[in-house]
């Protein structure tokens, strides 16, 4: 029988799913493996061990939603409430198919005080998310403000995703972000930041950007 080829990026890819349904100190390299088609030996032909897959991991999905999601905050060309309904689109595309829950949120609180590696690179991913919020509400509220919100709604989002999970209830979610999108619109329309742009964000280009998020 023919090798199965495999390249590093398929068994992250594969870990992915794998870490996010079991977390980290039930999944086995043996897990990994079948996930792959691959014989457990032949994972650790790149990798030094589950530690080491599990900060590849890491550092694969933090790259992803930089490049991916994070980014949007950073659109110019889109109205601050266009930059969080896209947002809110991918988040909910990912969270409400994929079993397990947010995985840096899983993997951070069952490994933070084991796993001080982890740790750094899991609030490094949060602390981008906190700061692309924290540029968005930047246009409705002082600096010191914004940053405090965006810390508040990356919160809101984790234990909406949690319940969610919990009850089997995507309203939840659909509910935290609801509220952070009005929330916003309330500031841009009190009376020392009045509103400005387009409110609702164009549907067709949401669609395609959540076509294209295949990766995680």
């Amino acid at each position: 029988m023919p090798v199965k080829k495999v390249d590093k990026r398929d068994i992250i890819k594969a870990s992915l799913k794998v870490f996010r349904q079991k977390g980290y100190h039930s999944t086995t390299m043996s897990d990994i493996a079948a996930a792959c088609g691959l014989l457990k030996g032949s994972i650790y032909h790149h990798f030094e061990g589950k530690e080491d897959l599990m900060l590849q991991t890491i550092d694969f999905l933090h790259a992803y939603y930089s490049r991916e999601v994070f980014s949007i905050a950073y659109d110019e060309s889109l109205t601050g409430l266009e930059k969080l309904d896209r947002l809110a689109a991918i988040s909910e595309d990912i969270f409400m198919k994929e079993k397990g829950g947010c995985l840096m949120a899983n993997i951070g609180l069952e490994t933070a005080n084991d796993y001080p590696r982890f740790r750094v690179r899991i609030k490094a991913y949060f602390e981008e998310w906190i700061q692309s919020l924290e540029h968005i509400f930047g246009q409705a509220y002082e600096a010191e403000k914004a940053r405090e919100i965006a810390e508040f709604s990356v919160a809101e989002i984790e234990g909406a995703v949690m319940l969610m999970q919990v009850y089997h209830d995507k309203r939840y979610l659909e509910r935290a972000h609801r509220h952070i999108k009005n929330q916003f619109m309330a500031a841009l329309a009190g009376p020392e930041m009045p509103a400005t742009g387009k409110v609702n964000g164009a549907k067709t280009q949401i669609k395609r950007s959540i076509a294209e998020n295949k990766e995680i």
